[in-house]
């Protein structure tokens, strides 16, 4: 599978995913997302279904050329530490991580640490696993947001307000973060529903085609965007929305009645050339 999504994207950038659920899904796997650009790719999340859902298209964790993570969420980085773990001590290489500084210490100081730290005589650190890739703050922009091109892929990393329940701004909410891709394709992350983001991000950028939504299927919503909120954009918007981060009682809604393109499916090609 992973060769065909390679292949697909010589032309130009493609997006696949390996799970499109939500942390508890179990009719799908957690969503993690494939970018991927004339033959180089990116796994964005890796949660802990992931490695399985992987491997049932016979991919293994450590076949990508880079990695981003979007928060610290298990059904995010549940399958995190052993691709470091893998990477280190089996295929003796080290893999490429776009992260921030700021949440590289979350990551490691709140997650990672426990189990990685002690393999070996000496302490570890994540850049004995991992190459860190370090995104560019830009300056001047309506909320936080980085700048990184890899592999001919345009990325802008940009704050979420996800958790806790009771954060009203991305200024005030621990670090979760989404993505802008190549200007084309906005993949929210986890959000709880924040019309501004789309002031912030798409009003700003008419190329984008593509909008991945993080969607919560039951109300209220609150540390997720839930259906009925996002049912309340202007139909430009929804029609652009592939619902994603969804639970297993999809196939009780009707998105694109409601004007929306879709819920995403599982290891669909999205080519956006």
């Amino acid at each position: 599978m992973l060769d065909q999504i390679k292949k697909a994207s010589e032309s130009g950038l493609v997006i696949c995913f390996a799970g499109v659920g939500s942390a508890f899904a179990k009719k799908n796997a957690q969503t993690s997302m494939i970018i991927a650009k004339h033959g180089k790719t990116i796994l964005v999340d890796a949660g802990t279904t992931i490695p399985v859902a992987l491997q049932a298209k016979g991919i293994r964790i450590t076949d990508f050329d880079a990695y981003h993570f979007t928060h610290s969420h298990a059904d995010h980085i549940g399958g995190v530490e052993e691709l470091l773990l893998l990477s280190r001590y089996f295929s003796k290489t080290k893999p490429t991580v776009i992260i921030t500084e700021v949440f590289q210490d979350i990551l490691w100081e709140k997650s990672l640490k426990g189990g990685c730290e002690y393999n070996e005589s000496g302490l570890l650190r994540f850049s004995d696993f991992a190459h860190p890739l370090r995104p560019v703050w830009i300056r001047a922009q309506p909320r936080e947001m980085y700048h990184l091109e890899v592999f001919g892929i345009d990325l802008v990393l940009f704050r979420t307000a996800h958790i806790p329940g009771n954060v009203a701004q991305w200024e005030r909410a621990f670090w979760s973060n989404g993505l802008l891709i190549d200007h084309q394709v906005l993949f929210s992350g986890d959000t709880r529903f924040d019309p501004a983001l789309f002031d912030d991000l798409y009003q700003g950028n008419p190329k984008i085609t593509h909008i991945f939504h993080d969607c919560q299927l039951f109300s209220p919503g609150t540390v997720h965007a839930s259906y009925n909120e996002l049912k309340t954009l202007p139909g430009a918007l929804r029609n652009k929305m592939h619902l994603i981060h969804y639970g297993d009682t999809y196939d009780q809604v009707d998105a694109v009645g409601d004007g929306f393109a879709e819920f995403a499916q599982p290891w669909k090609i999205y080519r956006l050339e």
